[in-house]
């Protein structure tokens, strides 16, 4: 059985688990900025004729939620 790490999931299940809208996400890695604080997760394929369809690592994804929920804590 694989691990769930190395699944890959596409950009509204990303959104989801980062809990931000899916425009909110696109701009993040098209725009090369912070999501809310943190490095947006980067797309490991980017497929279909203008190159939207964005999937995933999940691994990646839950480690940029794991840096949201700490963006606003103290030390």
């Amino acid at each position: 059985m694989s691990d769930f790490r190395d699944e890959r999931i596409g950009l509204t299940h990303a959104a989801r688990l980062l809990g931000v809208s899916v425009s909110e996400l696109k701009a993040a890695i098209h725009q090369g900025t912070p999501l809310r604080g943190a490095d947006p997760p980067q797309p490991v394929v980017r497929a279909g004729e203008n190159r939207g369809n964005l999937l995933f690592l999940a691994g990646d994804v839950m480690d940029c939620a794991e840096a949201l929920g700490n963006s606003g804590r103290n030390p």
